[in-house]
């Protein structure tokens, strides 16, 4: 009896990681299709899209040309990439921020603007 105890619940444990890896992987994929569909329609060569918590968004604009651009440009682009986010990805976010970055030699630096979209009514 203990055996088919001990056989039962390792199935169990090997369906639930199975369905973890299948969920991790389908989120995969839309924070890939989302990295796409950000580069097309901002125009940006490089960018890079994470999820830090589980519901918070980065998106990184790697040699933007917007690197050159004031803080209010930024700030204004931020605030374009929360409102396309949000109704682009299918998962509650409590933030996205921007990041604007400059790479030279493999080391970054830039500036992070936190995005506000605008309110629906």
């Amino acid at each position: 009896m203990s055996k088919r105890l001990a056989c039962c619940l390792t199935l169990l444990a090997l369906g639930a990681s199975c369905q973890k890896f299948a969920e991790g992987r389908q989120m995969f994929r839309e924070l890939l299709a989302l990295r796409d569909q950000i580069a097309a329609e901002f125009h940006e060569k490089v960018v890079d899209v994470n999820v830090a918590g589980g519901d918070r968004m980065i998106v990184k604009f790697i040699n933007s040309p917007l690197n050159s651009s004031s803080g209010e440009d930024k700030q204004k682009r931020a605030d374009e990439v929360a409102a396309f986010v949000t109704s682009h990805y299918n998962h509650p976010l409590s933030s996205v921020s921007t990041q604007f970055l400059s790479r030279a030699g493999g080391v970054g630096v830039g500036e992070t603007y936190i995005g506000h979209p605008a309110r629906k009514p």
